[in-house]
């Protein structure tokens, strides 16, 4: 279950809802993700004109900074996945999970270049380029941060500062006293239900943010991306199939139920939610994150 918490940094069905991609629901004309870089796991309403496109992706280690063994793949697959939506849909504003500042730097705080080739138009990264960006452990490089890089995209934030803070003091308590002792299993009970309450305050977020987007000109239209970590796909799944959030508190916490309606659905978006394909071909990771049903 440890590894499943890591993975953070990362019923009434809807109209249009299927979980294969390339299912038709009077969207044949709206162009398929490439099989390479990714699988659709999810849509409803992609007739809508305010989209939001979620992909799932293995982070590196919350403390660490260390790569896993799907992590370099399955980001360059994100990168190629967004690079494909910026292009195909016109998408320019990425919602990132966690919190990052609008200047990219290296470990070192020198300000990270942007890819610009002289005449000052963005230019894509190669796969040899990602794959070296990507897998230097010596500085602190992601997809998101590639894609701000190399195309001239929006991004903002999504995250609740103050239960991303409490996530991470609980995964540090669960990290010192281990995961299979007494006092384990009051902060697991704790942490489940932040990290659920996290999903959901990112999920809230975003049609307040790409309205604010939208409303001060910085973008064309109601569409973005949201990349998070796998292990909040099947929560993210659940309240868009239900149409509603609930989440209780564990006994003896002080934390209080959420119970409300998805305002991204209550404000007309579309959803798709994509899988990098190293990720959506991975069972152990699927059964891990609670997805192994979607094939």
């Amino acid at each position: 279950m440890l590894l499943s918490i890591i993975l953070f940094f990362a019923v009434l069905l809807i109209p249009g809802f299927n979980l294969n991609a390339g299912t038709d629901h009077g969207a044949a004309d709206i162009p398929a993700i490439p099989f390479e870089h990714g699988e659709v796991v999810f849509s409803c309403n992609e007739r809508s004109p305010n989209q939001i496109y979620i992909i799932g992706m293995s982070h590196r280690d919350t403390f660490t900074g260390a790569n896993g063994s799907n992590t370099v793949r399955s980001q360059i697959e994100v990168y190629r996945t967004g690079e494909w939506l910026i292009q195909k849909m016109g998408l320019e504003l990425l919602l990132p999970e966690g919190f990052f500042l609008k200047e990219a730097s290296d470990e070192k705080g020198n300000l990270i270049k942007t890819a610009a080739s002289d005449n000052g138009k963005r230019v894509a990264f190669d796969i040899k380029t990602l794959e070296e960006k990507l897998e230097n452990d010596n500085s602190y490089i992601n997809a998101e941060m590639l894609l701000m890089e190399s195309h001239s995209i929006e991004s903002q934030q999504v995250e609740d500062i103050d239960l991303y803070n409490s996530v991470r003091e609980k995964i540090s308590l669960l990290e010192k006293f281990g995961n299979d002792t007494y006092e384990s299993l009051f902060i697991k009970s704790g942490l489940d239900y932040l990290q659920e309450r996290r999903t959901a305050a990112m999920l809230q977020k975003i049609p307040e943010v790409i309205e604010g987007e939208y409303r001060e000109g910085r973008i064309k239209n109601k569409k973005a991306i949201f990349t998070i970590g796998m292990s909040h796909i099947s929560e993210i799944i659940k309240y868009l199939k239900q149409n509603k959030i609930e989440i209780y508190s564990p006994a003896f916490t002080p934390y209080d139920d959420y119970l409300s309606g998805v305002n991204l659905l209550e404000n007309d978006f579309g959803v798709t939610i994509i899988i990098p394909r190293i990720l959506a071909d991975n069972r152990e990771l699927l059964k891990l994150t609670r997805l192994d049903g979607i094939h």
